[in-house]
């Protein structure tokens, strides 16, 4: 996508920008949607429609926003990792955070 915008090589050879600007979109929304998703009917539906639809907003003025979405998709995946991996690594400490919590509502 940059390089469309740019004009740099190699998009300045072939002649198309809006064309490599485009597939380049399409392949952010894919990546977006492979993120976000887990099971394979939820990836099958939104894949499609996001590689669409950002390859059908691409401009040089949307495409910081393409970026954008697909950076909160990560930090979407990062907290989701996190989270699963202190689950695993603590597994006892979701029964005694809600003790805690109960015994303070008793005493």
């Amino acid at each position: 996508m940059r390089a469309a915008i740019t004009l740099t090589p190699p998009v300045d050879l072939t002649g198309m920008p809006g064309l490599i600007g485009s597939a380049g979109a399409a392949l952010l929304g894919i990546a977006t949607a492979l993120t976000t998703s887990r099971s394979r009917t939820t990836r099958t539906i939104t894949v499609p429609g996001l590689a669409i639809g950002y390859a059908v907003v691409f401009t040089s003025d949307t495409s910081s926003a393409l970026l954008v979405g697909y950076l909160v998709a990560l930090t979407w995946w990062a907290v989701q990792l996190a989270a699963y991996t202190l689950r695993l690594a603590y597994p006892g400490a979701g029964q005694a955070l809600r003790r805690l919590a109960g015994s303070s509502h008793t005493a």
